[in-house]
């Protein structure tokens, strides 16, 4: 969501609505299409094991490296963004200087914490923060609206090779697949709550992130934003943006305050998704010691690359979309198509039949395809 508006500062308001719409609705039906093969299996198993079941070890392969590759590069970029927004608040509340390094480890240490405690844990700590999280939306927003112009909201992107560099960020702030597997466990693979859970639970950040769009769209003229993010990268270049041409310390506190419950609520549930597949993959027990040895898997590797790399964040999130595509699209497209082979009519099976696996399948290449032309230079970078 922080990413959302660095990506889509060059391509307008109108092309990224089309793109959080589209990109949502195939997301949602990947998500419903891996309910569909879980049906099939207990839903305490791995995804990992799921896919050597029905793709053999090549597939449980790709799953494991795209898995672990998506999650450790989300997870690390969350910490990244987060330690980066806690040092400055603390530097602000304490009127001293705390480094970037500083801010990283004490959340990892604080966050960390309870994603180790358990998925229970998780589930009531981000039942608060997402709470609170809505309620300074609401009230960012309303700050926000009257510096709203419309001429902001209709401009046109800057270069027809930034819609397509936009698009693994976008993508990948509808990739919640990592964590699918935890959820299906934590519900016991009722697939009728399931269903709601998957289809109403991405829906609700779609709508906010279309709300945020049109608010900092919106208030901050595209080359104004443009120019900014040339000199002010990552996070702090959106918050820049808005200090200076909003000028409203109160919007700018919303931002940070909102920011800051953003990141969190992300970390800790990427971080989940991690934490249960490391456990699972590694054999590790459900007692203290396993817990730990599964915490320090999970949070050590991270934690290392937002040391190393304080500016990774965007950077992350658009290499996250590579793996996001193997695991979000290409795999799921694929369990469904051996699935059906194997077992024929099933109690639960999503519309589209082999046509719409093709072309979810297709997407996923198409997606692989743009970010290595982002890395190649053939395709301009965003944020």
């Amino acid at each position: 969501m922080l990413a959302m508006p660095l990506a889509a500062a060059g391509i307008g308001p109108g092309v990224t609505l089309l793109l959080l719409i589209g990109l949502w609705a195939l997301m949602c039906y990947t998500a419903l299409l891996l309910v569909e093969v879980y049906q099939h299996a207990s839903a305490d198993t791995g995804l990992g094991t799921l896919t050597r079941r029905y793709l053999g070890r090549p597939g449980q392969w790709l799953t494991g490296f795209s898995m672990l590759f998506l999650l450790y590069a989300l997870t690390a970029a969350y910490i990244s963004g987060a330690g980066e927004l806690l040092a400055v608040s603390l530097s602000q509340w304490f009127s001293t200087e705390i480094s970037a390094s500083s801010g990283v480890l004490l959340f990892t240490l604080v966050a960390g914490s309870i994603v180790c405690v358990g998925t229970h844990m998780v589930d009531m700590f981000n039942r608060v923060l997402f709470s609170a999280k809505i309620v300074l939306l609401v009230v960012m927003l309303g700050l926000m609206t009257p510096h709203i112009h419309q001429t902001n909201l209709l401009t046109l992107p800057l270069e027809q090779g930034l819609v397509l560099a936009a698009i693994p960020v976008i993508f990948t702030s509808f990739g919640f697949h990592g964590s699918v597997p935890s959820i299906i466990s934590y519900l016991n693979g009722d697939l009728r709550k399931l269903r709601w859970v998957f289809i109403t639970g991405s829906a609700i950040p779609l709508v906010a992130y279309i709300f945020w769009q049109l608010a900092t769209l919106g208030a901050i003229d595209q080359n104004a934003f443009s120019a900014l993010l040339a000199t002010h990268a990552g996070l702090n270049g959106l918050l820049q943006a808005i200090r200076q041409i909003v000028a409203s310390p109160h919007v700018e506190l919303a931002v940070h305050l909102f920011a800051d419950l953003a990141l969190a609520t992300s970390f800790l549930g990427v971080s989940l998704g991690l934490f249960d597949y490391l456990a699972d993959a590694c054999k590790r027990n459900a007692n203290v010691t396993g817990r730990v040895q599964s915490g320090l898997m999970t949070f050590l590797p991270p934690l290392l690359f937002a040391l190393f790399y304080p500016q990774g964040f965007v950077l992350a999130l658009g290499y996250a979309g590579v793996a996001l595509a193997v695991l979000a699209l290409i795999i799921p497209s694929l369990l469904v198509w051996r699935s059906r082979q194997q077992h024929g009519a099933a109690d639960y099976k999503v519309a589209g039949g082999t046509p719409l696996l093709l072309l979810v399948f297709l997407c996923g290449i198409s997606v692989i395809a743009i970010q290595l032309l982002i890395a190649l230079g053939r395709l301009p970078e965003v944020g």
